[in-house]
């Protein structure tokens, strides 16, 4: 086939394919090099989509296939028709994590970065901007993990040349050995993480140095409207960098609402962004004054309910109410004194929004709060009176009196297994396991009696439902330590019976904390836990 024969027909402005474009798609990189040393051009024709090949191994997350191809696209086919195709490479080049790329895209010209395209709906920055998972404070690391992050070293890696060849040639057996052995324990995705942060933070700080060349005009249609995606989105790193290069940022606002960006942080519950405000100094009280086009204040902000996006990841009912009144709470705490009385347009009050607006929620965790009260009471009450009543009465009760293995006649008539190790633990399991159950019924009858105001699941309710779950655990793990003590005792003779216990007494419980645990452990940290605002945030700008 010749190289004329490989580009695709145009014919009554139809469009179509080209065999490169579909390689790119699939990442056949050895069809691919055929195609480009037979005929390179196919590297410049768009597809139906209006894609370069390039462009397509990007958006198909095809990497190697991806940096092969723009290694080989001349320059002027990605800066051509006021850099289109440039733009949309760059675009997807970050969304994608090809880092790489839009640097070396960046270096060749900053100026696609900042610059909104015609036929493009967004522009560079902006998805910069909406990806906060490519910077270092979206990222949660472990213990191990954020050691090898801190120790290991890492060299920002380079393209390619075209005229290299793209295999290693040098893949010796210990050279195979090391790779698996890194990607094995951890480090080489950790590497490739520290990388990645690099290279975002590289992109971020010369973004951030070329919109100081940008006029009133451009600045508002692109790094303004970048900061409020950055707000969105909870990108941290991003905000503070530009902030820090240009201060005036600091008081953007939303076009549509007039909203700055910590007005946005507290309507789209990003604690992290509202976390920055602990870190300036008395300007903050001058940003918490600013109100909305509709006169809503912060705190009115927060008195309406958070994105369901947000809320999401709260297991149940009572903690997200409890999270709507730790940001109201946080909110009133830092406004100013007369953001409690101001009125918005429809002449609301904060907390009248919160209570019109939070109705729904409340009766939600009630109904959750009383619905697993009750079934919590019922089981502690079933273990004191009703599901082990029989047994209770004809082995624990006559167990107490008359032990299995008979009394010693004389000897006052003291149990032969009296001061047996086993007893003793029967006996006090037996009681920790009545007393705890016996406890544990007012506690969740105090649930169930309790008033529901919208303060009662700040503190209140959490604590008696931790307390409440907390003993009944212990009554039921007591309670089966009790009755497998009774059973190895009077198997006396029966070694085999040992095993089977242990294993049929630990199910229950095992059972109880796998699927309670979870709500117990988010419960104790979200009521008792150092919550979600920094008040200790350093300075920063």
């Amino acid at each position: 086939m010749t190289p004329e024969q490989m580009l695709p027909k145009m014919s009554q402005n139809v469009s179509y394919h080209t065999a490169l474009t579909v390689v790119a798609v699939s990442g056949n990189m050895e069809i691919a090099e055929a195609l480009v040393a037979k005929n390179p051009k196919l590297l410049e024709i768009p597809g139906i989509n209006g894609q370069i090949p390039v462009v397509v191994a990007v958006e198909n997350t095809q990497m190697e296939m991806a940096r092969y191809l723009y290694t080989r696209t001349p320059v002027q086919v990605l800066l051509a028709e006021d850099g289109y195709h440039g733009t949309l490479l760059f675009l997807n080049a970050i969304f994608y994590r090809m880092l790489d790329i839009a640097l070396d895209l960046f270096n060749m010209s900053r100026r696609l970065a900042v610059t909104k395209h015609l036929q493009i709906e967004s522009i560079p920055i902006i998805v910069l901007a909406s990806k906060p998972d490519l910077f270092p404070g979206d990222c949660y690391l472990g213990p191990l993990t954020r050691f090898i992050y801190s120790w290991i070293q890492v060299k920002l890696p380079t393209l390619p040349k075209p005229s290299h060849a793209n295999k290693d040639h040098k893949n010796t057996l210990m050279r195979k050995l090391l790779k698996g052995l890194s990607k094995w324990t951890g480090i080489d995705e950790v590497y490739r993480l520290k990388v990645m942060h690099l290279q975002a933070k590289k992109l971020l700080l010369g973004i951030s140095e070329e919109t100081l060349t940008l006029g009133l005009k451009e600045r508002s249609e692109t790094v303004d409207e970048a900061l409020l995606f950055a707000v969105r989105y909870g990108n941290v790193d991003f905000l503070v960098e530009m902030i820090r290069n240009n201060s005036e940022l600091l008081w953007s606002t939303r076009t549509s609402s007039s909203s700055t960006l910590f007005l946005l942080a507290v309507e789209f519950r990003q604690e992290k962004v509202f976390n920055l405000l602990y870190g300036l100094d008395d300007r903050k009280y001058l940003l918490l004054a600013d109100k909305d086009s509709d006169g809503n204040g912060v705190l009115h902000l927060a008195g309406f309910p958070s994105p369901p996006s947000k809320l999401a990841s709260v297991i149940c009912a009572p903690l997200r109410m409890q999270r709507e009144l730790q940001w109201f709470k946080e909110v009133e705490r830092i406004a100013p004194e007369i953001e409690k009385e101001r009125v918005n347009t429809e002449e609301q009050t904060p907390i009248e929004i919160f209570a019109k607006e939070h109705q729904g929620l409340r009766q939600e965790a009630e109904k959750w709060m009383k619905d697993t009260a009750m079934s919590c009471s019922l089981v502690a009450a079933l273990i004191v009176m009703v599901t082990f009543a029989a047994l209770i009465i004809t082995v624990i009760f006559a167990a107490v009196f008359t032990v299995s293995g008979g009394s010693d006649d004389n000897s006052e008539g003291n149990p032969f297994h009296l001061y047996e190790q086993r007893f003793i633990i029967f006996i006090v399991s037996d009681l920790i396991s009545c007393f705890a159950a016996c406890t544990a019924v007012p506690i969740f009858l105090g649930i169930l009696t309790a008033r529901y105001s919208f303060d009662d699941f700040l503190v209140a309710l959490p604590t008696k439902m931790i307390t409440g779950l907390s003993i009944l655990f212990v009554s039921i793990a007591a309670m089966l330590i009790a009755f497998s003590l009774v059973l190895i005792t009077m198997m006396n003779k029966g070694k085999w019976i040992v095993a089977p216990t242990i294993l049929c007494a630990c199910l229950p419980a095992l059972l109880f904390v796998l699927l309670q645990y979870p709500l117990l452990k988010e419960m104790i940290f979200s009521t008792y836990g150092k919550g979600i605002f920094d008040r200790n945030m350093t300075c920063w700008a």
